[in-house]
């Protein structure tokens, strides 16, 4: 396999962890949430990595921090989704505390990267 730029990033890759991890668990939901709520979270959790990929893939460019700022986007709307999930009994407390710890983590790094993006703009 190829490696690609954005595929060295820790950001990527810990989103593709958080990935696993999540998909791990949205198994065990009832199956009347698996293609409903189950599926959107996986939907928009897998935006983050293919937004990151849009930004960083070919090196950057002027649409970069559009695209991390896309991934932002996509972080918090799965918060909200597993906390729905928590709120309806289907995830866990201290789940939804793990995927939210490793969200902020993912969150933080992608505000980071568009801070100095942004610099090298000036």
């Amino acid at each position: 396999m190829i490696e690609r730029p954005h595929t060295q990033m820790p950001v990527w890759q810990k989103t593709m962890q958080l990935i696993h991890l999540i998909y791990t668990v949205s198994a065990t939901f009832p199956e009347s949430e698996k293609e409903g709520l189950g599926r959107k979270i996986k939907n928009r959790l897998t935006d983050i990595p293919v937004s990151i990929a849009s930004a960083l893939g070919n090196g950057i460019q002027p649409g970069s921090s559009a695209h991390l700022r896309h991934a932002l986007e996509a972080i918090t709307e799965v918060e909200t989704l597993l906390y729905v999930a928590t709120r309806v009994s289907i995830l866990r407390p201290n789940e939804f505390e793990q995927f939210q710890d490793e969200l902020v983590a993912i969150q933080q790094e992608l505000m980071s990267l568009i801070s100095r993006i942004d610099k090298k703009k000036r």
